[in-house]
Order: structure tokens, then C-alpha cells, then sequence
């Protein structure tokens, strides 16, 4: 029988899913802002303190948009691409045209936290963790912590009540395994 020896370590990531598409499409109607995915005019935007978001700017240069935030660009744009991070202060912060002074609100709130309350190694990995509601935990494994490689693992159950989350996932193959469970909002 074949000894593995396993060695685990967590880390929380909060990626951003592939680039191809911006996060929000803004557009115009009237005097107001059209904030896709969002419904209804100037809709309040709730972002993750520390993410990067992406605005695709399309409203018309009578509405030029600008983000009033540190970190954001400091006149406001009709046609073109934002790229926002925003600060991991506990503050709020708007949007608005630069020319009318329309616009709307930005809540920030804190990435999820999550404490690691136990892990089984057997035939499968079994971790217990508490969460926050609204993210997905979604466990990777790697064998080279050197590569940006990080390889999906197998759920095969996962369960939250009561604030705790257990996953259920298949152990990978290998001797030295590192693990780690990536944020998602959901």
C-alpha cells in the first residue's frame, strides 16, 4: 500500500472571472443611467471593498460617467471602458454625469470571511467551514504552488445551513497537494 503524503493549505482567493466581458454596461435613457445587469434607472451598485470591476461606457456625450471614488478616473467618459477597484475603506462612494449631475449611490461591503473548521483526508475531502451568505466556496487543488495553474476539484456534495458550509469533493492524485478554496459571488 502506497503511504501519500498530504500537505494542505487554504488560501481564499477573490478572482475575477475572465475578462472577455465587462462586469456592467452603462447606457442612457432620458436622464438617467441604465446600469446592466441592474433594473430601473440609476440603480444602487453594491461592490466587494478590494475587486476590480470593468464599466462598458456607451451613454452619449451629453452624459459623460464618472465614478467619484479614489482610484477612479478623475473626468468622466461617454464611450469606453472603466476599470475600477475598489478602496478597501468602510465608506460609500457615487456615480454621476459630469454635465447634468444625475446619478447614483455605491454601497461597498467586506469580501466574504470564512473560518476553516475541520478537514477529513480519506478516501475523499470532506471541509468544514463557516461562510457568508451570497458566495460560493470553490475548492482547487495545485502540485506546484510555482504555476498559476489551479485545478477544479470534484464536488460531490455541498451543504450550508446554519452559517456552516461542508463540501464533499474527490481527493486528487498526488503526493505533495496544496488546496485552497476560491470566493465566488454567486
Amino acid at each position: 500500500m502506497v503511504t501519500v503524503r498530504w500537505l494542505m493549505r487554504f488560501w481564499m482567493a477573490f478572482l475575477i472571472q475572465g475578462a472577455a466581458a465587462a462586469d456592467f454596461s452603462v447606457t442612457t435613457s432620458g436622464f438617467s443611467y441604465i446600469i446592466s445587469p441592474l433594473s430601473g434607472a440609476n440603480p444602487t451598485l453594491t461592490l466587494v471593498r478590494g475587486e476590480t470591476y470593468t464599466f462598458a461606457i456607451n451613454t452619449g456625450s451629453l452624459h459623460p460617467f464618472q465614478i467619484l471614488s479614489p482610484g477612479a478616473p478623475t473626468t468622466g467618459i461617454s464611450s469606453g471602458t472603466i476599470t475600477y477597484k475598489v478602496p478597501t475603506n468602510n465608506m460609500n462612494y457615487s456615480y454621476h454625469c459630469t454635465i447634468h449631475g444625475f446619478g447614483g449611490t455605491i454601497i461597498t461591503v467586506p469580501p466574504p470571511v470564512f473560518r476553516i473548521l475541520r478537514l477529513d483526508v480519506k478516501t475523499n475531502l470532506v471541509l468544514k467551514s463557516t461562510w457568508t451568505n451570497n458566495w460560493s466556496a470553490i475548492p482547487q487543488y495545485s502540485t506546484n504552488l510555482g504555476s498559476t495553474n489551479w485545478l477544479p476539484l470534484t464536488v460531490t456534495s455541498n451543504r450550508f445551513a446554519n452559517g456552516t458550509n461542508e463540501i464533499f469533493c474527490g481527493k486528487p492524485a498526488g503526493s505533495n497537494v496544496f488546496v485552497r478554496l476560491r470566493a465566488q459571488r454567486d
